[in-house]
């Protein structure tokens, strides 16, 4: 069967999911030539980089960049293919180093991407009559901006302005990444392949908290989690808003600071970020008394906002994670999961929030090994004949007549749209920016010559 996005985005936008979309070659092409091929993609973390000549090298499918701290500070992403015979300048997977060396033929290359060293250009070349050095560097990412420490890249030139992408997505954004001026620090990544189709830990962190009570009921069980029960998902709240998507939980009664206590924040981050966060951000927390959970920034970039309790006295430690859903395949995903933190947190702070980090997600993590159980098994029948023939029923908080079945909420001080119980709305919303970009040609590219005289 040959893929339709125009038809698949029709059914999508009534709830309707072709059940083969999570492990299908045609669709998996698609989303690497019309998705990748211009959608704004994290690759970094400025913390991951605190010091001159620091580098991480990171991937967008099958495209590996640089992402180094020069020797003044400035933050580059660069293509990780030399000028010369194309081959990978930079085969680790990070570290520390003033120059790239290529291992072929020893162009070198300072880690601001300019072209430093190549042998015998003189006799080789002829000099720069042949081989035009001066000016050259390693190629920079068509598109490339940072916010709130958060690196960037776009493979299409002409990208929108990353603010004007991430839009009112912002405003939750915020809520994870400014919780003081010193802004997140950064561990990781956790690095891992689970033999799951990319979309459906995407969409999962987007807005499914239908899952939680019952997927994760053993955290429950056991006394690690105090949240995932039913009663407490359908409490909580469901957003979109530009780009993203996510979930809150509903806090019980008090002030801005006791909530916050609640979840588990010592006062002089409490302090901090009653500072910093805007009027309307406060109000979320203090006057609507939603915390948000999970989160997803299209197209694979998600949050996760979680507290539970770490001993046996009942301390309750909060932790974010930021994790990458990193397409291999139409069936396989590699997973980069970073445990962030904010920078100016008390140590003791640090200590407790990563061990709740590592307790729930993470290659460890018991939330993890529930999820991945449940996206291997989807994407090994989304493989079969028999998803061909049928639509999966994503119409959850929806009408037989296409209606929401709860309006809207106006106790809800962020941007978008928002609404209290369980409902796939986000879904909805997440796939049908997907089959936007698939159903449209993708960008015009020109090609370069590196180094020639015309």
């Amino acid at each position: 069967m040959t893929f339709d996005p125009v038809t698949a985005l029709a059914d999508v936008r009534r709830g309707m999911i072709p059940a083969y979309i999570y492990n299908d070659e045609e669709v998996f092409r698609l989303e690497r030539e019309r998705l990748f091929s211009r959608a704004w993609v994290f690759v970094a973390h400025e913390s991951e980089l605190p010091e001159p000549g620091d580098y991480v090298v990171r991937r967008v499918l099958d495209d590996s960049f640089i992402v180094a701290r020069d020797e003044q500070g400035t933050v580059r992403v660069m293509f990780n293919m030399c000028l010369h015979r194309g081959m990978q300048v930079c085969r680790a997977e990070l570290g520390n180093a003033s120059h790239f060396r290529c291992p072929y033929h020893a162009w070198t290359y300072r880690n601001d991407g300019r072209l430093a060293g190549l042998p015998f250009h003189v006799d080789a070349y002829g000099g720069e009559d042949g081989f035009a050095k001066r000016g050259e560097r390693l190629l920079p990412a068509p598109s490339m901006d940072t916010y709130r420490g958060f690196v960037f890249i776009s493979l299409d030139p002409n990208a929108p302005p990353l603010p004007e992408y991430l839009g009112d997505f912002a405003f939750y954004l915020d809520l994870y990444a400014r919780q003081s001026p010193a802004g997140l620090e950064f561990r990781g990544p956790q690095r891992w392949r689970v033999k799951a189709n990319w979309k459906i830990g995407a969409e999962n962190f987007a807005g499914d908290s239908y899952h939680t009570p019952h997927t994760h009921a053993s955290v429950v069980d056991i006394g690690l989690f105090r949240e995932p029960k039913a009663n407490k998902r359908k409490e909580g709240a469901l957003y979109f808003a530009g780009p993203g998507a996510g979930t809150t939980y509903k806090l019980p009664p008090g002030d801005f600071a006791e909530k916050l206590r609640y979840v588990g924040y010592p006062g002089e981050m409490i302090e901090r970020m009653g500072a910093l966060w805007s009027p309307q951000q406060r109000m979320l927390v203090e006057d609507d008394g939603f915390m948000v959970s999970a989160a997803t920034l299209f197209p694979n970039l998600s949050f996760v906002h979680n507290w539970p309790q770490i001993d046996e006295a009942g301390t309750v430690a909060p932790f974010i994670s930021v994790r990458q859903w990193q397409p291999v395949s139409q069936n396989e995903t590699e997973v980069l999961s970073w445990f962030a933190v904010d920078g100016a947190a008390p140590e003791s702070f640090k200590r407790d929030s990563y061990k709740a980090y590592l307790m729930c997600f993470g290659s460890s993590g018991m939330f993890e090994q529930d999820d991945v159980e449940n996206w291997v098994s989807i994407t090994e029948m989304a493989g079969g004949s028999m998803a061909h023939r049928f639509n999966l029923n994503s119409r959850m908080g929806l009408t037989s007549a296409g209606e929401p079945i709860t309006p809207p909420m106006t106790a809800f001080s962020g941007p978008g749209t928002a609404r209290q119980g369980f409902g796939e709305f986000n879904q909805r919303h997440w796939l049908s920016m997907w089959l936007d970009h698939l159903e449209t040609a993708p960008p015009a590219t020109e090609r370069l010559d590196l180094g020639a005289r015309t």
